[in-house]
């Protein structure tokens, strides 16, 4: 008799953090006017702890994708790619057709859906890293963690070089093949299978220091509009956010702070939350668009409408998973 696979905590708890991550980049526009130093900062920090989720998503995907013994190469890409193929195509359809709606130009509705600039993006970086997965897979199945710790070496010096504008150093060399979204789910398969030296305790704490210092410079530099970060998901900040929080969540569970979460309703909101999220990708465009309507734009409503955004989006892919024709594509 098959027995349900058991789900890892940590897991849903990033992934639910991810979605809701990216729909804090979102909601900006619901935050009344911004008149002092201390509301702007707060404005800042709130946005670019948002920036956090697309690291999350990836480090999440190479966990769970990474070091498998897949039965063939075409059965992993038919899998893989139906799972976010068909939630794409209705939910595209879906933004597009509200966007004609509104009176939005055949120009603009081609630039979202090719992501020039719209968070379709994300679907097509996406389906560039699937294609590669097999490869780094075959790779990480021969050499293990110091496989992953040659590639991160080499794509930490790329993330480097783009976070100080000087990528590439010289015309004819090039790192490129090391270089861009790749490096997040082989972090991600790292970081999650890497044994260290520390005690569980320690290790999460030191994941937290990280993530605050991490954000910390990020806000800095972007409240100072410092120009050093010119890849906005592709810079040292970046990097170690993403790092930090992964680890920190990591162990926290392991050290069982979530024991008493888990099986709550607190729980069940995070597990749905998760199974929701690639539908909620989507939908809280659709959300965005449909709630712009009703703006308050006053900072003392804005927790009620970024709650209200929240439940909408996961609202739309949870109802669609229950109802047998559309569950394919709900992205749940």
């Amino acid at each position: 008799m098959k027995t349900k696979k058991e789900r890892i905590f940590y897991y849903d708890f990033l992934r639910a953090f991810a979605i809701i991550a990216v729909i804090i980049c979102h909601v900006d526009f619901f935050f009344g006017p911004l008149n002092t130093p201390f509301e702007i900062i707060a404005q800042k920090a709130f946005h670019d702890i948002g920036r956090i989720g697309v690291p999350i998503f990836l480090m999440i995907s190479g966990a769970l994708l990474l070091n498998r013994d897949y039965p063939s190469l075409g059965d992993f890409l038919k899998r893989r790619f139906a799972r976010i193929i068909y939630p794409f195509i209705f939910w595209i359809i879906i933004i597009l057709a509200q966007l004609h709606f509104l009176n939005y130009n055949s120009t603009f509705l081609w630039n979202t859906f090719i992501g020039n600039p719209s968070i379709t993006w994300y679907f097509w970086t996406l389906i560039g890293i699937y294609l590669f997965i097999p490869v780094i897979n075959a790779f990480i199945e021969k050499y293990g963690l110091k496989g992953c710790e040659y590639f991160l070496a080499i794509w930490f010096v790329t993330i480097i070089l783009k976070t100080f504008n000087s990528y590439p150093i010289f015309p004819t060399f090039t790192l490129d093949y090391f270089a861009y979204y790749i490096g997040y789910p082989i972090l991600g398969y790292y970081l999650n299978n890497k044994e260290f030296n520390l005690s569980d305790k320690k290790i999460c704490i030191l994941g937290f220091i990280i993530l605050i210092a991490a954000l910390s410079s990020f806000v800095y530099f972007d409240y100072n509009r410092i120009n050093l970060i010119s890849e906005i998901y592709l810079n040292v900040p970046m990097v170690f956010m993403g790092s930090g929080m992964f680890i920190f969540i990591k162990y926290l569970d392991k050290i069982t702070s979530f024991k008493h979460v888990k099986d709550n309703l607190i729980g069940k909101a995070i597990v749905s939350l998760s199974l929701c999220s690639y539908g909620m990708y989507f939908s809280h465009t659709s959300v965005l668009k449909f709630l712009t309507q009703y703006n308050p734009k006053s900072t003392l409503l804005f927790p009620v409408m970024f709650a209200l955004t929240i439940f909408l989006s996961w609202l739309l892919p949870y109802i669609m998973s229950k109802i047998p024709y559309l569950r394919k594509v709900s992205g749940a």
